[in-house]
């Protein structure tokens, strides 16, 4: 059911007790949900390290995206009180607090001693309404890596700084018989529409006329245009093979393998091609910023937390697990054991052998993180309820537009009349 502010306050009173992992009280058994990533993979490996602190287990299931969304929509909506803990993406978090399927855990934060550890602009991302909806885990940005050997063999002594440059820099690559770059181009509001903005701001292009003041659709302009004139050219004329499929788990591969020269994509996806156990070319491999356009840059920003579903039947078991989940000890152990960078304490960040880890990878990967969730801005996506509805409705379009099946003008004509329906319904 739909929790009324009775219910609220009272699980906020419990979870007011909750600063330390009170195993007392904890169920014998909790149900986790988590999509893929290399975060989830490594608290996935950490089950045993949860029962060993409380002396109660946990049921950690990690699934593809596509089954984390039917899944939790059956539970949400069922009211089946089957899930304690629920990965939550803060670019999902205002639809699901609309929908009732979450509950606030403002008081069990803000009575955490470690909660200043927490880099503020994660944690704040799930401030809505004057609550707070989940503790982050993950705060990512985009980036580029690039192959120096090949950018030098077509003439390059250093990545592309702008897109117009990324065109020139592909076809010098094309001519040496080398496919140039892969971005994400399956449709979906985390998956084409998490890369496909770089471009479009870059270049001037909006989903509105002026966020949040004026919310007319404004997709299809001339900036617009251009833009995905160079994402589609991009792809289209010096992507790999199948690229008009490629979502983050095939651009990372590629970059592995060295199928292409250049990815842009998130910090995950980056760490993953400069890791040394994975990669061929780990050792050829360097980063840079995602390039600016005519309007500057706006690097890529996806911020993912844990939250406690409405209808958990433990508020305060749940939030015990998040709180462990979310330590400087569980994203330290992760950091070290996966390609996860991407840590939200500051204390991670400060810990030597992550410093060393990530620079032997490169010893500028962290600052170059930095710097782009510098550049980032927090709407990049838009923070709206019907997000999800509507990224995922413009993904297909842009989709639609890179592999033929609809003109350019077509696709942003038709996002545009899109956002219209969803945002009048």
């Amino acid at each position: 059911m739909k929790l009324n502010n009775t219910h609220h306050a009272a699980i906020g009173a419990l979870l007011a007790c909750t600063t330390a992992v009170p195993s007392a009280a904890l169920a014998d058994d909790l149900n986790v949900i988590l999509f893929s990533m290399p975060y989830t993979q490594g608290l996935d490996q950490l089950e045993a390290d949860f029962e060993e602190k409380t002396g109660h287990t946990v049921n950690i299931d990690v699934v593809g995206q596509d089954v984390f969304e039917s899944r939790i929509t059956l539970s949400f909506t069922g009211q089946t009180g089957d899930l304690d803990v629920v990965h939550t993406p803060v670019i999902q978090v205002q639809r699901w607090i609309e929908a009732g399927w979450l509950q606030p855990i403002t008081a069990a934060v803000d009575a955490m001693d470690t909660k200043d550890d927490i880099l503020s602009g994660p944690l704040d991302a799930y401030l809505v309404n004057g609550e707070r909806w989940a503790l982050p885990f993950f705060a990512e940005t985009g980036m580029m890596a690039y192959r120096t050997d090949l950018l030098a063999d077509a003439g390059y002594d250093q990545a592309p700084e702008n897109w117009a440059e990324m065109l020139e820099a592909s076809a010098a690559l094309k001519a040496n018989d080398q496919a140039a770059l892969a971005m994400r181009v399956a449709p979906g509001q985390g998956f084409n529409m998490f890369v496909y903005p770089m471009i479009m701001r870059a270049y001037g292009g909006t989903f509105f006329a002026d966020y949040p003041t004026d919310l007319t659709p404004n997709m299809n302009t001339a900036e617009g245009l251009e833009a995905l004139d160079v994402y589609a050219s991009l792809m289209n004329d010096f992507g790999p093979e199948g690229i008009g499929n490629f979502n983050f788990g095939e651009v990372a591969a590629a970059m592995q393998s060295g199928q292409v020269a250049m990815i842009v994509d998130g910090t995950s996806i980056v760490a993953q091609a400069l890791d040394p156990d994975a990669s061929q070319f780990a050792d050829q491999i360097s980063i840079a910023a995602v390039p600016t356009g005519p309007n500057g840059r706006s690097p890529a920003i996806a911020v993912h937390g844990l939250g406690v579903p409405a209808d958990a039947p433990n508020a305060e078991a749940s939030f015990a697990f998040i709180e462990w989940a979310t330590s400087e000890d569980v994203l330290t152990k992760i950091a070290l054991m996966e390609a996860y960078p991407d840590f939200t304490r500051a204390s991670v960040a400060q810990n030597a052998e992550v410093i060393a880890k990530y620079e032997s990878i490169h010893p500028e990967f962290l600052n170059l993180k930095v710097q782009m969730l510098g550049d980032a801005i927090g709407h990049y996506r838009p923070l709206l309820p019907q997000w999800p509805q509507m990224g995922a409705t413009i993904g297909e379009n842009i989709n639609a537009a890179v592999n033929g099946i609809m003109t350019y003008e077509e696709a942003l004509e038709t996002s545009d009349q899109d956002i219209a329906d969803i945002m009048a319904e």
